[in-house]
């Protein structure tokens, strides 16, 4: 399993140049492009699930929601089910432009499958999957990820 890990490894590595190079080459920075695919796939969100998703404070996600509005992308509007709060959601502009970005990277990853049995491309997404959801799982378990690092509450 160990080269799974290896594997996964190497993948994340590129998936970070590849998310840091698409999002110069937009003008934006790495956070505000993934705001951008989150809306994309997720829906309408608030200020503060798009900072949790996407790992930064408030704040920084306050301003760069600002410059994503600003560039024209999102539109804060306010939240039909909760007056007190806004849902970000994106432009027409907007989607067309993350629409291109994922186009992009789905032709990416369709290239680096190649000619692969689509049996055997099923079964490594259904892997994936479980793997996503148990990363996930342990994203948010920091007890159990400090216990495991050997981490004390005092170090935390």
């Amino acid at each position: 399993m160990s080269e799974i890990a290896v594997r996964l490894r190497d993948v994340v590595a590129a998936s970070d140049a590849y998310r840091q190079t698409t999002a110069r080459l937009l003008g934006l920075g790495v956070p505000e492009t993934t705001i951008l695919v989150h809306l994309l796939h997720d829906g309408p969100r608030t200020p503060t699930a798009l900072a949790r998703r996407v790992g930064v404070t408030p704040a920084s996600a306050t301003a760069q929601l600002d410059r994503l509005e600003l560039a024209g992308h999102v539109v804060r509007q306010a939240n039909p089910r909760d007056r007190r709060s806004v849902l970000v959601t994106l432009t027409p502009q907007g989607r067309a432009l993350v629409s291109r970005i994922f186009a992009v990277f789905s032709a990416d990853v369709a290239r680096g499958t190649g000619d692969a049995d689509p049996a055997t491309v099923a079964e490594v997404g259904r892997i994936l999957d479980g793997v996503s959801q148990e990363l996930e799982r342990r994203a948010h378990d920091d007890r159990g990820m400090a216990r495991d690092l050997g981490l004390h509450s005092s170090n935390r």
